[in-house]
């Protein structure tokens, strides 16, 4: 899979940074950040990612790879570069009180925010530990799944044409001809270019029901797009 320009952008400048017992920019600081609100419900709007990773298939690989059993503090701490306390807070975390892998008490991350949040964590370590995670192949490819918004799977490629199409839609589109919740549309155009389905379902009024039609209606408009260069084709 092709990795996106920011990762791209980052991969110089995260890796001339600390090495493992020392801190990156801004991260020693980062004593991280209140726990995220739950699920909200289709007619509210769910708090707004802290991470620009969110929901993005780099963030995914981010969280496969720190809830692996084989990513210790060693490898966080020595490997991928990070402070010991921001490697070791991490592990704690995902390890739960009896600091094993695997047992009833561990805490795995669900999110990268929640990853985030983690006491001497900041950006830069987050960059770090995404570029790690994308050179070792834990970045889902387009037919993986990338993840479940309120109750709706999404594959990688599933996601990005969904957020391609939306980006393209107008309200009246969105409203008349999608006969999506107008309250729905119009937090989609004010947010437009939305980034993420991440980011598309946190918005006010988008939820299992706009997010099912809005999913249809990208799949249909790439197999009509599809037929159409088959049949030029033929």
């Amino acid at each position: 899979m092709t990795i996106r320009m920011p990762l791209m952008a980052i991969l110089f400048s995260t890796f001339v940074g600390c090495a493992g017992s020392e801190c990156g920019e801004s991260d020693c600081a980062d004593t991280g950040a209140a726990e995220l609100r739950g699920e909200a419900s289709d007619l509210a709007e769910a708090q707004p990612s802290r991470s620009t990773w969110e929901g993005t298939p780099e963030g995914v690989g981010l969280i496969e790879f720190i809830n692996d059993e084989a990513t210790t503090m060693f490898v966080l701490d020595k490997t991928v570069g990070l402070d010991r306390r921001a490697a070791g807070n991490i592990v704690a975390h995902r390890d739960g009180g009896d600091r094993l892998w695997g047992t009833t008490d561990d805490d795995v991350f669900n999110t990268v925010d929640e990853i985030d949040a983690v006491r001497f964590v900041g950006p830069r370590s987050l960059d770090r530990m995404v570029v790690f995670a994308a050179q070792t192949g834990w970045v889902p490819g387009a037919e993986d799944i990338l993840g479940v918004y309120d109750g709706v799977s999404f594959s990688v490629a599933e996601a990005e044409t969904t957020i391609e199409m939306v980006n393209s839609l107008s309200l009246v589109e969105l409203d008349d001809s999608l006969r999506l919740h107008a309250r729905a549309a119009e937090s989609i155009v004010l947010a437009q270019p939305i980034a993420t389905v991440d980011e598309l379902a946190r918005l006010y009024y988008v939820g299992h029901s706009a997010l099912v039609i809005l999913k249809s209606a990208a799949e249909s408009e790439t197999d009509s797009v599809a037929g159409g260069y088959q049949g030029e084709q033929d």
